[in-house]
């Protein structure tokens, strides 16, 4: 079990990492919002997703997905499609455009986080992006435990507080739109 004097230490450490994250965001060449990106980077490592599937990803409301959909959509980077099994969503796809810009995004980050960790060894690098991903995981757990409980608490309880969500700047490869939270969320 986790002693409190550890977990200390290792906040400070996650706090450290919102350094790490904005010299990455500083150093992209995007050019919308950050927000933007992190639903290029999902829909270019899960394919199309429903609207729904977005906001879930993102733990958003699904008004706010269709802004930043709009937004993708004007600058030509997404495309909605209809659902051919149910009329009432839509898929939301990546355009060559947007498959473009995500790739040259992604590339600049690998770039610049091998130039920056050249001291590190693979082997390194590994462990640190399963234990960050292990620690994600972790947190998603623990969401999903505080949400079935609240469920089951009467409706004037107040709200459990919300997990902190932890970043990662590059996550192992994924295929489903839950396993793509763990590469998205710090990029937003």
């Amino acid at each position: 079990m986790a002693s409190k004097e550890s977990c200390g230490e290792l906040l400070v450490r996650l706090s450290d990492m919102g350094t790490v994250i904005k010299a990455v965001k500083r150093d992209l060449p995007f050019v919308g919002p950050r927000t933007g990106l992190a639903l290029l980077v999902a829909l270019h490592r899960c394919g199309e997703l429903r609207m729904g599937e977005l906001a879930d990803l993102f733990d958003v409301d699904q008004s706010v997905i269709s802004r930043h959909v709009a937004d993708l959509e004007e600058r030509g980077w997404v495309e909605r499609v209809p659902n051919p099994r149910d009329g009432r969503s839509w898929y939301v796809r990546l355009t060559s455009d947007g498959r473009q810009v995500t790739e040259k995004s992604l590339a600049r980050v690998r770039d610049l986080l091998a130039s920056t960790l050249d001291d590190w060894t693979d082997e390194e690098i590994i462990n640190l992006a399963g234990l960050l991903a292990r620690l994600r995981d972790s947190f998603d757990a623990h969401r999903d435990r505080a949400a079935a409980h609240h469920s089951r608490m009467p409706r004037t309880a107040p709200p459990p507080p919300p997990t902190p969500a932890v970043s990662a700047v590059q996550a192992p490869e994924v295929t489903t739109a839950a396993g793509a939270a763990q590469v998205v969320r710090g990029i937003r």
